[in-house]
């Protein structure tokens, strides 16, 4: 919940598990008030990592005070001892009324269950594509499609002329292929504390193999890069999205991307597109941002440099008169980097 410095709040606080005792102390413990020291966008975050075993229920926004008998205000209409905030509704609603106190259920509490629950789907759907869907596009079909080509005489495919659908059927396999372990690495990713699978290398190979069968190949240039260790597919993706972002957002006839090594430690990305500054990058970095008269840019391009931090590198833009160009520090590895000839 927000709050602007030198405000109080009272809380209300709820039990998630009457069977477990460490939950009655929590909840004893538990602190009824707060007070904003300062500008805050969450006040109440601490404290929901401190008592994990409490579901905080409202907030009340605290207006009106009381003198104590020391003479020091207190920001409670309630008496310590007697009751608490949400133990006599009726007494909360005559406070609300009469005494400017605004009741207000946080919203950041709700919108944490929602995105709690839109977690467990993602994990039901992971589960579902990556057991249920893995032997079909990694067992079946390949085997299927095998056995085909193998039981079928060169005379008839010719004769039947079914060469292109023989084609189209083994790139729509590849492809698949490329597409499902993309989602399988995304869904790693959900795993909590979840630490990227890295091994060493060619990110020159890697990546010509990625790009292989994708219509715009021919507009990127890769120059020799270094070996280190990344996830191959989350690092191709998002090296991907640089390069549609750079070729999607180009009004010259000839577009290209170039990718090369600026240093042995920095990777990058070039682009003779509309260019992007670094406050835009800023901007377009969080999801499903709309650039004028074009699709939506900052899914990708979030995505992008959420999968380069996963693998701890740095990103920065810098516009150039003409296009962009991504700097990727590398440096977090350089004991594992090797330069090719090495």
């Amino acid at each position: 919940m927000r709050a602007r410095k030198g405000e109080w709040f009272s809380l209300v606080w709820d039990i998630l598990d009457y069977y477990d005792p460490d939950s009655f102390c929590q909840h004893k413990a538990a602190p009824r008030f707060i007070y904003a020291s300062e500008d805050s966008v969450q006040i109440e975050s601490n404290l929901l990592n401190k008592y994990d075993r409490l579901r905080l229920v409202s907030i009340f926004i605290t207006t009106v005070f009381v003198t104590e008998g020391h003479g020091v205000k207190v920001p409670t209409h309630y008496r310590i001892g007697e009751f608490m905030p949400g133990e006599k509704p009726t007494y909360d609603k005559w406070l609300a009324e009469y005494h400017n106190m605004t009741h207000e259920i946080t919203e950041q509490i709700h919108y944490k269950e929602a995105l709690q629950q839109q977690k467990v789907f993602l994990e039901h759907t992971a589960k579902i594509i990556r057991h249920d869907m893995h032997s079909g596009i990694n067992t079946y079909l390949p085997r299927g499609l095998k056995g085909l080509l193998k039981n079928i005489p060169e005379k008839a495919i010719s004769e039947y002329k079914i060469e292109g659908y023989i084609k189209m059927l083994e790139e729509g396999l590849r492809y698949t292929q490329k597409v499902y372990w993309g989602v399988h690495a995304f869904t790693n990713l959900l795993k909590e504390d979840v630490e990227l699978k890295k091994e060493i290398k060619d990110l020159k190979i890697v990546l010509e193999s990625y790009l292989a069968n994708t219509a715009y190949k021919s507009k990127v240039t890769i120059e020799n890069l270094v070996c280190l260790p990344v996830q191959e597919t989350l690092f191709c993706i998002a090296m991907e999205n640089l390069i549609k972002g750079g070729l999607q957002f180009n009004e010259k006839k000839d577009r290209w991307v170039k990718i090369f090594m600026e240093s042995p430690n920095i990777l990058c990305v070039q682009d003779n597109g509309i260019g992007l500054s670094k406050e835009q990058f800023m901007l377009f970095c969080k999801p499903y941002i709309r650039i004028e008269n074009a699709k939506p840019k900052g899914l990708e391009l979030n995505i992008a440099v959420a999968i380069l931090e996963h693998h701890g590198f740095g990103v920065q833009p810098e516009k150039l008169e003409e296009g962009t160009i991504f700097r990727i520090n590398l440096d977090v590895n350089r004991q594992h980097t090797l330069t090719m000839g090495d």
